[in-house]
């Protein structure tokens, strides 16, 4: 008999304690509005996504990354993917990835690259997604990072969308670390 008032007892406290938990001064949510209006927006398809990339040099502050408006055919990549040249500087190393990039519907673009520099090597696929709503681009990392304004309607000096520039700028800078390599 007491092992069951014990057992129910025990039930009652859990219960309360669970309730009490829900109900006992929640901490407020901040509202990121950003994030709000992007997930609002519409996945960009394909087209968009290739026309806003291909034959432009994305200038990063520590480099640059080349989309190729050519198509490529190998097995081991996804279909209508381009080739990608970028480099980056980290003090006084600089890297070097080549590889292929490619947009999804979705408003997926991926960078499929292997970097190298003097003493390393490696591998990444790097994507980012992209939403709009009436001429707003939202921009954000698949993995991590938070969305953000890729281009303002109208355009604004400072958007991101700005340092997509017509041309490869980078491929001469690959070559260039790959000599000294």
């Amino acid at each position: 008999m007491v092992s069951i008032r014990f057992l129910c007892m025990n039930a009652v406290l859990s219960v309360l304690l669970v309730a009490g938990q829900a109900t006992a001064g929640s901490k407020p949510r901040t509202v990121d509005a950003t994030a709000a209006r992007a997930v609002a927006a519409t996945p960009m398809k394909t087209s968009e996504l290739e026309r806003m990339y291909a034959g432009r040099t994305w200038k990063w502050k520590t480099g640059g990354g080349y989309f190729s408006g050519e198509s490529e055919t190998r097995w081991f990549l996804p279909a209508d993917s381009k080739r990608f040249a970028g480099w980056v500087r980290e003090g006084k190393a600089r890297y070097y990835g080549e590889g292929s990039w490619y947009a999804m519907d979705g408003g997926k673009v991926c960078m499929n690259a292997r970097w190298g520099g003097k003493r390393s090597n490696s591998h990444a696929i790097n994507c980012f997604l992209h939403r709009e709503k009436d001429g707003v681009i939202y921009q954000k990392p698949t993995i991590g990072g938070k969305w953000y304004v890729f281009r303002h309607n109208p355009v604004q000096k400072y958007d991101e969308v700005q340092r997509l520039i017509s041309g490869d700028l980078a491929s001469r800078e690959v070559a260039r670390i790959k000599d000294i390599r």
